[in-house]
């Protein structure tokens, strides 16, 4: 993607992060090795744990590893419950995590992000992407040369105008920004309550917009669903009005509901500052339970993943008292996204839901002022996408509903067969 003429013309090559086998968290040295280099041991404990003697006692006997944490003390103020916090930090986490089976997927990918934020903060870089996302190219009116004669760049543009209202807010509120969202999604209810409800209402007006409506605004919460729903209100948006529709797959998907939970998810496309990165690190060092927790009626301890982590932190550290939710101003959400999911890319926690996803991705591109493609894309045309991705946008539009990459080769197999 970044080879893109369009993209390499105002883009550094990408630097990749390591991503953190999940088979590498099921033994102690495996779990403490790579929480040790996402930061979350406290620096006393990693010191013994990265020690050679951690090394001898790990391949004499795993179960002796701990050992080394004998003459290290443990960290006082930790949260948590009574017998936790007696434990060291390393001995809790490994408690608690060797028995999450299926949540061991959603801890490599927390613990890989918070590899990939150290990288960011200490060596400069823009912003973290994930591999699962895709960049608008083109305009929508499909020229590709800019006013000033150079090849126009939509993901560019997109990010330059993110960064200047997120600093123009700065300066206009005295409240510095700590987490910057390039890039962002939801259920379908909760974007049009985030898109025509919360960001008209919240978003950051500037000086001198002029034609540029992209803003930032405020990361919306729960509370926030809670309140607009309290008024008794009702969103006026239908799957079959307005100047876009989209097409449904079945009777189920016509039927809208109301939005709740969450109101944005997804960590593919952001960016963090040194003190948003220290505050999420200290935290997370200070509650074992900030991402692993588990209810009464719990056999195994559950996962948060990174996408609720990261802004639930960021909003905890920064807000007045720890009720008072404020902290979410120094969070700064795009209108207008400058990355989106791509389409049926096969997700590795919850692929179950990787049709919804394209689903919230058109409607968002939409709403965005990204004008429809032809031949009923939905947007999807002026993003750049692999030929399989293509062929999966064009036989939704053709056909009418999703393919995964397992499909789509038994399609061709099909036509080349027939």
């Amino acid at each position: 993607m970044f080879s893109h003429p369009a993209m390499a013309a105002y883009f550094e090559p990408p630097v990749f992060s390591p991503g953190v086998p999940q088979r590498e968290l099921r033994n102690r040295m495996g779990l403490m090795t790579h929480a040790g280099k996402a930061g979350i041991i406290p620096q006393a404990e990693w010191d013994a744990l990265s020690s050679p003697q951690a090394k001898i006692l790990n391949e004499d006997d795993p179960k002796t590893l701990f050992e080394v944490l004998d003459d290290v003390p443990v960290e006082p103020g930790r949260l948590g419950g009574e017998s936790d916090v007696k434990l060291h930090y390393s001995i809790e986490l490994w408690q608690k995590a060797k028995g999450i089976n299926r949540g061991r997927s959603v801890l490599a990918c927390s613990l890989a992000h918070l590899v990939a934020m150290r990288t960011l903060v200490e060596d400069g870089y823009d912003f973290i992407l994930e591999d699962n996302v895709r960049a608008p190219i083109t305009k929508p009116d499909g020229d590709d040369i800019g006013a000033d004669g150079r090849i126009y760049c939509e993901c560019a543009e997109r990010i330059w105008r993110a960064k200047e209202a997120s600093e123009e807010c700065e300066t206009a509120t005295q409240e510095k920004c700590h987490l910057r969202y390039y890039g962002w999604l939801g259920s379908r209810p909760n974007l049009e309550f985030v898109m025509n409800v919360h960001s008209p209402k919240m978003q950051f007006t500037r000086k001198e917009e002029g034609d540029d409506t992209q803003s930032v605004f405020p990361f919306p919460i729960e509370s926030d669903i809670q309140d607009y729903l309290g008024q008794g209100d009702s969103l006026s948006i239908s799957a079959t009005e307005g100047e876009i529709r989209e097409k449904v797959d079945n009777t189920k998907s016509k039927k809208m509901t109301k939005p709740g939970g969450s109101p944005i998810w997804g960590a593919f496309a952001y960016w963090v500052s040194t003190e948003g990165y220290n505050a999420i690190i200290k935290s997370l060092q200070n509650d074992v339970g900030a991402y692993l927790w588990k209810g009464k009626r719990m056999r195994c301890y559950q996962v948060k993943p990174i996408d609720k982590v990261i802004p639930r932190r960021i909003t905890a550290s920064f807000s007045v008292t720890r009720k008072n939710q404020d902290g979410r101003k120094h969070i700064h959400v795009t209108t207008h996204p400058a990355f989106f999911r791509a389409p049926m890319l096969t997700s590795q926690i919850h692929s179950q839901w990787d049709s919804e996803f394209c689903r919230s991705s058109e409607y968002q591109m939409n709403q965005c002022n990204q004008d429809v493609c032809e031949d009923g894309q939905q947007g999807w045309c002026h993003l750049w996408l692999t030929r399989d991705e293509s062929d999966i946008v064009e036989h939704r539009a053709n056909h009418g509903n999703w393919l995964t990459l397992t499909e789509l080769a038994e399609v061709r197999a099909t036509q080349s067969s027939s």
